[in-house]
């Protein structure tokens, strides 16, 4: 994404003075419920048409009980949306009700950009009742401020097709229970390998997949960024290029080229749906859309998600995202009532979260999560996604994104990775490669 666009010539809004008119403008505690809101506001959100219909669905519920309020939407897939909103806030044209995400909200948050909320909630105008402490801490930006309320939790883990496991066990397979470390993972793999059909492989080669990653660094005792500066040590991640490196060349992983094919491939061409493989890394809110392709294409088989590894003294990596709704900065302080209003419906009301079903991460109040998963009409993937979710919440780490981080990741780690599983580079060229263009990268970010 053109970061650049971010630190030039942003129009710039007095922040101090909106949130002034808004406090004085909101009653402590304004509900979704009242009657008297009037107002105009831009809502905008990412996501396909499931994302879409569940959406409207809530909408037009808020705007029945608020009948001064109209939302306009506002709605794009998940790259053209950041591209939009990139432009918006260059032009200060921002939405009032904005949705963010945690590895992109560095980039915006800036008080010209998003408006800081902590006077909201402080006096009640904004509702943060039942959501975890941590969830909400890791919704600030660099400066320190909270620029988002968070609705959704977010986090990768690894999918894993229960036939081929049933099967390997069979054959005198030892089945693996969490926590293990990433040696014994590594291991199991090893002897999932000769029981799978042939042309299978056990994994799915996430030596260039930064959602693994994260957690390898973080599992070793160690963090990814501070700040704008990487944090992992060079020690760190050769290890992560050996540790992918060895199971490629043992053929427990794709060849090179099956490796980038498989990155891109859709669910319903995914190696694991066809029974062409035995794990993956994954999203689990993913589980429900993976398991009826693999109905369609593999009938029989079943997919269950779990943790990844540890670290072998035990050190939990998992990270956990958010995603939550903002305000844009230039959101008039006349609509500020609405906006708040409109926020504290998404992220509070039990039947709008009901209508919703954590489809953008596990609902982030608990209490409306185990709702959810209590409730017999939720789909048994949609349960297991929140079942894993309360398994790992406590321990997990949430990794602070600096502006830009995310893409460069993604970017150079499937570059540099790509180069030695190809044979251009050596494991240490490829890391150095790694370490020294991420660098690079966020520091043109920062600027």
């Amino acid at each position: 994404m053109p970061n650049r666009f971010l630190t030039r010539a942003v129009r710039p809004v007095i922040a101090t003075s909106l949130l002034a008119l808004a406090m004085a403008a909101v009653p402590v505690g304004v509900s979704a419920q009242s009657s008297d809101l009037q107002g105009e506001i831009r809502f905008s959100w990412w996501g396909g048409q499931v994302r879409n219909d569940k959406t409207d669905q809530i909408i037009r519920l808020f705007e029945e009980k608020n009948p001064g309020v109209s939302i306009i939407r506002e709605n794009a897939d998940f790259v053209p949306y950041w591209e939009r909103l990139t432009i918006q806030s260059t032009g200060n044209n921002q939405p009032c009700a904005i949705t963010m995400q945690s590895r992109w909200m560095a980039t915006y948050a800036r008080p010209d950009i998003l408006m800081p909320l902590d006077d909201l909630v402080a006096n009640g105008t904004l509702d943060v009742s039942g959501l975890p402490e941590s969830v909400l801490n890791a919704a600030r930006g660099p400066d320190g401020n909270l620029y988002m309320i968070p609705h959704g939790v977010f986090y990768f883990a690894l999918m894993y097709n229960e036939q081929m496991l049933e099967n390997a066990v069979e054959a005198g397979v030892e089945p693996i229970e969490w926590p293990y470390s990433w040696s014994e993972y590594a291991d199991h793999l090893r002897a999932i390998q000769p029981t799978l059909p042939e042309g299978a492989v056990a994994t799915h080669n996430m030596g260039r997949e930064p959602d693994a990653f994260v957690p390898w660094v973080q599992s070793h005792g160690e963090q990814v960024f501070d700040g704008s500066q990487i944090a992992f040590s060079r020690e760190v991640a050769i290890e992560w290029f050996e540790y992918w490196e060895e199971l490629r060349n043992e053929g427990v992983t794709e060849s090179p080229e099956g490796m980038i094919s498989e990155n891109s491939a859709l669910v319903e061409e995914s190696n694991l749906a066809n029974g062409r493989g035995y794990a993956t890394n994954r999203p689990p809110n993913q589980l429900g859309s993976v398991q009826t392709v693999t109905d369609t294409v593999n009938a029989g088989a079943t997919i269950n998600t779990r943790p990844y590894p540890t670290g072998e003294d035990g050190t939990v990596g998992m990270d956990l995202g958010s995603n939550g709704l903002a305000i844009g900065a230039s959101c008039s302080a006349e609509n500020i009532p609405a906006t708040t209003a409109w926020i504290n419906y998404w992220t509070q009301d039990p039947e709008a979260a009901g209508i919703y079903e954590s489809d953008n991460g596990v609902v982030a109040i608990p209490e409306l999560a185990n709702a959810q998963a209590e409730d017999s009409d939720t789909q048994p993937t949609q349960v297991r996604h929140i079942e894993l979710y309360n398994e790992v919440v406590d321990s997990a780490k949430p990794v602070f994104w600096p502006a830009g981080g995310y893409q460069a990741m993604t970017d150079v780690l499937n570059r540099s990775y790509d180069a030695v599983a190809f044979g251009q580079l050596s494991v240490e060229q490829g890391v150095d490669q790694l370490m020294s263009e991420l660098q690079q990268q966020l520091d043109q970010a920062a600027r």
